[in-house]
């Protein structure tokens, strides 16, 4: 599906705002019919918790530090050298500093603050390969970004033609498209870098469920942007399936961090304590030898169950995460779901997005695998 080079903004804004549209269809259907099985929901369990927390999860709240003073993440240079430590040291990426990194709690708010900081410095227009996340879609239309579709599809696609912007522009880049468990193209990612080269142009790569990677490849290939003009999000949270805690980083230029830093405080305050303090056993986790691999290994052996059960009939063949983008064989009648309305593509008639940490979801493809 070929895209042309100048794309209309009002039919882009409404393909991007399409997928807001479809999230509240989904919530009135999941409010309208609690009994039904929503199998793409964002939870789930795993056996890894007491595994992944250590100590941390018989700490008693006394033995965290003070409870009567704010907790500032930002604050913690220890917490930031070790982040950065990660990324030199275990994930193969060069040159990352602790003046780069800024944890904080949870990626919505850096979804926010991303978008924001973008805004102040007078930036009005957005452009972006399908999906973006719907947070961030509800943020591009609050602050009235005008939007400029340069992706024909997600990039899993067979065939996905790009039309980036001729000059300096601002580029939202969602890696790995999550919902089916897809790292971007590495071609795709070269392209866009010679681009940003040639162009001098601001990359925000939302990469919130990177570093998940089945058999535990690294680099990310959204590494290899250049430093000064990009701006990279990363949640442990997600990366080790521990959704209870609030937790994520932004990696961004070094010029931009005091500036970047001051807008997340202002907008966000201080953390809790439990959840700085849980920052820094994530780290030391993911640094660890095997890191999430665990995990990642029980979401792939829940893909190959499905399909050997025959569960599913076709899917997109994963090699990261715990969401899987395939056919069901129990009839659409009997759950509720994500389909491709969800995320700005075409094709893939009954697919959906399966969460395989969820159990419940699970059982339901099972049950209905011998269905008509």
């Amino acid at each position: 599906m070929p895209l042309p080079a100048d794309t209309d903004p009002v039919d882009d804004r409404r393909l991007l705002y399409s997928e807001l549209d479809a999230h509240d269809r989904l919530g009135s259907k999941l409010l309208a019919e609690p009994d039904r099985p929503f199998v793409s929901d964002w939870n789930g369990e795993h056996p890894f918790i007491h595994h992944f927390l250590g100590e941390f999860a018989d700490m008693p709240v006394h033995q965290l530090g003070s409870l009567s003073a704010y907790s500032h993440m930002d604050e913690d240079p220890e917490l930031s050298t070790q982040i950065a430590e990660l990324h030199n040291l275990k994930y193969g990426e060069v040159d990352v500093t602790a003046r780069q990194c800024l944890p904080g709690a949870g990626s919505t708010s850096f979804l926010t603050t991303l978008l924001m900081f973008q805004y102040l410095k007078g930036v009005r227009e957005v452009a972006y390969l399908p999906p973006v996340y719907y947070n961030a879609a509800w943020w591009m239309r609050t602050l009235g970004f005008s939007v400029r579709r340069v992706a024909s599809d997600v990039d899993f696609a067979e065939e996905v033609d790009l039309a980036l912007p001729t000059g300096r522009s601002l580029l939202w880049l969602t890696d790995p498209v999550w919902f089916a468990g897809i790292p971007v193209r590495a071609g795709t990612v070269d392209v866009i870098a010679d681009w940003q080269n040639k162009t001098g142009s601001t990359v925000i790569v939302d990469g919130t469920f990177q570093h998940m990677d089945w058999h535990g490849r690294r680099p990310e290939m959204t590494s290899r942007l250049d430093p000064d003009l990009t701006f990279r999000l990363i949640c442990p949270t997600k990366t080790l399936g521990l959704h209870g805690f609030r937790f994520a980083y932004a990696i961004v230029p070094e010029r931009h961090y005091m500036d970047f830093t001051e807008l997340h405080g202002r907008l966000h305050g201080a953390p809790g304590l439990a959840d700085r303090r849980f920052a820094h056993r994530a780290v030391q986790v993911l640094a660890s030898d095997e890191g999430a691999l665990p995990l990642m290994t029980f979401a792939q052996d829940r893909y190959r169950r499905l399909w050997s059960a025959r569960a599913v009939t076709q899917a997109v063949e994963p090699s990261c995460g715990y969401f899987l983008f395939a056919r069901p064989t129990v009839p659409a009648d009997r759950f509720l779901a994500m389909d491709m309305s969800c995320y700005g593509g075409t094709g893939y008639p009954g697919y959906a997005r399966i969460n395989l940490l969820n159990p419940a979801a699970i059982d339901c493809l099972m049950d209905g695998r011998d269905a008509g």
